[in-house]
């Protein structure tokens, strides 16, 4: 345990994660740093992270692709859950841009309702978009021989939403400027050098679209029944989603700041 805050980002792969370390990285400078582990599925545990804090201890914040919650003790977190569907259109462009990234040859292969419909058939690599969020704020990341095999079941999303109501404070991407100010709001009095600010970095996505707009022309790329599986394959993402937009509000509220006007809030229902 450190004995000053500590700020741990749990970087979810295309959720605004970049934006979110490039405040960090401009906050903090050489009092930013990364915790990793010794491949991109070499998941790492709460007390591994502690260890990592204990041996840094100029440290003022980190993050981590592969740090799993929950924070280690006396740590503030930062974490953005994203709509499965917008999620899954990022992973689709970043994956078949950038060759190094796993399954890059996936992406540049196919169409992206083909992607869709290969991730659906559960193939190696395809939790990414398969409730990949609950999967990431939940014991499912260590059930199973490899994080690639993992599956959310509900325990898990009531665990991740338990985890999101304790933490008070969640971001989300669609709502990304109002996120911003709720963690400055938050944890600025605790973090003195803390400067968050919206601060686009490695979007995929830069279209003048609402998030309500994006998601009809995605529906309607996929069409309707590739739509309809694809939702009910993360179902768990979804509820999730909808539950970070309500700790958001009710940060807010507390801090004082009102919502985005607008609402920018994408709720969804969510069956058994």
């Amino acid at each position: 345990m450190a004995d000053h805050p500590v700020l741990i980002h749990y970087h979810i792969f295309k959720n605004a994660g970049s934006s979110v370390d490039s405040s960090l990285r401009h906050s903090f400078g050489d009092r930013w740093g990364s915790f990793e582990g010794s491949h991109a599925h070499a998941i790492q545990s709460s007390s591994q992270l502690d260890q990592f804090i204990a041996s840094n201890p100029h440290l003022s914040a980190i993050s981590s692709h592969l740090a799993r919650p929950p924070a280690p003790a006396g740590c503030l977190p930062i974490v953005f859950v994203r709509h499965p569907l917008l999620r899954a259109y990022s992973v689709y462009n970043f994956t078949r841009a950038d060759s190094s990234q796993p399954y890059s040859d996936v992406a540049q292969d196919l169409s992206f309702p083909d992607y869709i419909a290969w991730a659906l058939r559960k193939k190696t690599g395809s939790i990414v978009i398969r409730d990949y969020q609950v999967v990431h704020l939940s014991d499912a990341s260590w059930r199973g021989n490899h994080i690639l095999d993992a599956r959310a079941e509900r325990s898990d999303l009531e665990q991740a939403c338990q985890l999101l109501t304790d933490w008070g404070v969640v971001g989300v991407v669609e709502q990304f400027d109002l996120s911003a100010q709720v963690f400055q709001s938050i944890y600025g009095p605790q973090l003195p050098d803390l400067v968050f600010q919206p601060r686009w970095e490695n979007a995929t996505i830069r279209a003048p679209f609402s998030p309500e707009e994006q998601l009809v022309q995605l529906r309607h790329t996929l069409g309707e029944t590739l739509y309809a599986d694809f939702m009910e394959a993360n179902k768990f993402d979804l509820a999730l989603h909808v539950h970070a937009q309500s700790v958001l509000a009710d940060a807010a509220q507390r801090t004082g700041l009102m919502p985005e006007a607008g609402g920018n809030v994408i709720c969804f229902q969510v069956g058994s």
